[in-house]
């Protein structure tokens, strides 16, 4: 009798093992914003027209006086040259392959923005940073990639 209990046993494991695996499996790849934006998270520092789309909100000498600007990102605000975002980032990441990503989201080619064939784009509510490498990151904002150094 003691055995046919153990053998019932591995079945309750088993479903409770896959149950966990699936649960943990769910939350891989999400962003979380305590840890995984904290690098983000600080005063950086546009340093550098980098290109442009093909449509933008702004033009070549507005996007050149942003240069030296500020962009603020905080845990619940975006700040881009004291114009702030309306809604708080969601600092979802996601890998891309950067010449198809930059073709299809910007219109834009990606010679010019000096990223890694594949990159580390990270969702910022109303802007996005691209990963460039240590507190370095391309910013799109109004049709326009910025490179920007973060602020020590």
């Amino acid at each position: 009798m003691s055995f046919l209990k153990l053998a019932a046993r591995p079945k309750t494991l088993s479903r409770a093992t896959v149950f966990l695996m699936i649960a943990c499996a769910s939350h891989v790849g999400r962003a979380d914003v305590s840890s995984d934006s904290n690098e983000l998270v600080g005063t950086w520092i546009l340093t550098k027209v980098l290109d442009s789309s093909v449509i933008a909100s702004i033009d070549d000498a507005e996007a050149a006086k942003l240069v030296g600007k500020a962009l603020v990102i905080a845990p619940d605000k975006i700040t881009v040259a004291g114009e702030s975002c309306r809604r708080p980032p969601t600092f979802t990441r996601h890998y891309e392959d950067a010449a198809r990503y930059i073709r299809e989201t910007a219109h834009a080619p990606v010679g010019r923005l000096g990223i890694p064939t594949t990159v580390e784009a990270v969702e910022l509510s109303c802007t996005e940073a691209l990963v460039k490498g240590y507190n370095k990151i391309v910013v799109y904002w109004k049709g326009f990639f910025f490179d920007a150094v973060k602020k020590e």
